[in-house]
């Protein structure tokens, strides 16, 4: 019973499907596909097999309970096509059609076998199967790497990402790679450092100075400037740290062959990575070089010996490599491929570096310092400082200088305002005395530092107010002030 009920649906199914060929909008339809221009009949059964529609048909939303799908977003063409090849698997797709469109409604519907077909139609009609770069497949590839990003088709994406990293000298220097979203832009900058290796690295980098050039100082390549200036550091830190390996490459063996111009441009691009190579990278370089070197002198007769020009560059490039030796020749001995190096060039390299080799080799234990002695020294060494800073703060004949200058006011008030001295004055010129009967004298320490004029001063100071007060207790004004008073006493008779 079940085979007779299965057979009798596959056969309304075929009889539908034939009538689908011709044309699916009969009267047998039961559901409306509504569109933005327009309205489509189609059959349940048959609109049942993609997982949208079943999830529509079958579950629990409003439009389950109408027989009217609404996909107001696309025109009626495309889902014209998708429906179409519902009934009748398509074969191709025609160039009239929005590819953009289609491969956004057949992401929503989930349609895998649709998908793969709008895939293989983008790479032969909008990428030219990546062929070289022209004007209209530059913009296709730019347009294709977009929607494959986006409806995570990854084998579309490869191979645009293959195809700009092997063009990307023409491929970034173009409007449309510049219009890119930036994490595109940074994608198409990896998948490029990505593909960097010893073979190609030389290549890269004269292209990557090309495409600097070429770039027009215009307003739309100021991001694509960017990527190449990073793009260029890329090279250069890869070509610093594999040197070793660039000179032992195919590539590097084959430049001999290349044009003398173009060597030119490519000794700039490797003289400037030797001469900012890591120590060691340097000094597997520098082996590299001298074996280069002297396979070149060993060549024989029937074989043709490379240009001169060649063989000059090789000598340059070597002597680089040994100025870079030389200039961080102390990281170099550390490092364990300066051990592979022979003696006699160490010696050499060291010598021309002036570096001694002994400041490196570890002490004997009987020049090494006892702690306990480091310690005995340091208290000594503290209590002497110590002594000196109390000696410095302790002013020999701190009170004098007070009491003198009083005493020598007192002076100038008993003999009227003779020489008066000014506290303030004295105080405030350093190295200057006054006294009476004396003028202002210059201290005769004036190169001296200001703490050393300073207490000289205030000794100068104090020897000035003891001789004041000296001839103030033996004035003789003071005896015949006495005399003429006992004068004038009348005598008691």
């Amino acid at each position: 019973m079940d085979c007779l009920t299965n057979s009798a649906c596959n056969l309304a199914i075929s009889e539908i499907v034939q009538k689908a060929s011709f044309d699916i909008d009969d009267d047998e339809a039961d559901i409306v596909l509504k569109t933005s221009d327009g309205q489509l009949k189609a059959h349940k059964s048959v609109v049942r097999s993609c997982p949208y529609f079943a999830a529509i048909i079958d579950g629990s939303w409003i439009e389950s309970q109408s027989a009217v799908i609404t996909l107001d977003i696309f025109s009626l063409k495309s889902v014209k096509f998708v429906v179409e090849h519902m009934y009748k698997p398509k074969q191709s797709i025609d160039s009239n059609h929005d590819i953009g469109e289609l491969i956004t409604l057949v992401d929503m519907l989930g349609l895998q076998s649709l998908q793969e077909l709008i895939s293989s139609t983008m790479v032969v009609t909008v990428c030219h199967n990546f062929h070289k770069p022209c004007k209209d497949c530059i913009e296709g590839v730019m347009s294709t790497l977009q929607l494959a990003s986006t409806y995570h088709l990854a084998e579309v994406r490869t191979k645009c990402l293959n195809w700009i990293t092997k063009h990307f000298v023409k491929s970034w220097n173009s409007r449309p790679f510049s219009c890119l979203p930036e994490p595109l832009q940074q994608n198409c900058l990896k998948f490029l450092e990505d593909s960097m290796n010893v073979e190609n690295i030389i290549d890269l980098t004269l292209k990557t100075e090309q495409l600097q050039q070429m770039l027009p100082s215009v307003k739309w390549a100021e991001p694509v400037k960017m990527l190449v200036k990073s793009l260029s550091t890329s090279c250069m830190i890869f070509m610093q740290q594999h040197f070793c390996d660039i000179l032992h490459s195919a590539k590097f063996k084959s430049l001999y062959q290349i044009d003398t111009w173009s060597l030119g441009s490519v000794e700039a691009i490797i003289s400037q990575a030797a001469s900012n190579l890591p120590v060691e990278q340097a000094c597997l370089s520098y082996l590299a070089l001298e074996k280069i070197t002297a396979e070149f002198l060993k060549l024989g007769e029937d074989q043709q010996p490379p240009d001169s020009v060649y063989l000059d560059f090789i000598k340059r490039l070597f002597k680089t490599v040994e100025n870079r030796l030389i200039q961080r020749v102390g990281m170099a001995t550390k490092c364990s491929a300066w051990d592979v190096i022979p003696k006699t060039k160490q010696t050499s390299i060291m010598q021309m570096g002036f570096f001694d080799p002994l400041d490196n080799h570890p002490k004997s234990s009987s020049d090494r310092p006892n702690p306990r002695n480091s310690l005995r020294r340091n208290h000594s060494l503290n209590a002497a400082t110590a002594s000196c800073d109390d000696s410095k703060s302790r002013t020999p004949n701190a009170g004098l200088t007070t009491g003198a200058l009083q005493r020598t006011t007192l002076r100038a008030t008993i003999h009227g305002g003779r020489n008066p001295i000014n506290p303030t004055t004295s105080a405030r010129t350093t190295g200057i005395l006054r006294s009476s009967g004396v003028g202002n004298v210059q201290s005769p320490n004036r190169g001296v530092p200001e703490t050393l004029r300073s207490n000289s001063a205030r000794t100068a100071n104090a020897s000035a107010s003891r001789s004041n007060t000296s001839r103030l207790n033996s004035n003789p004004v003071g005896t015949s002030c006495q005399r003429s008073t006992a004068s004038r006493t009348p005598k008691t008779r």
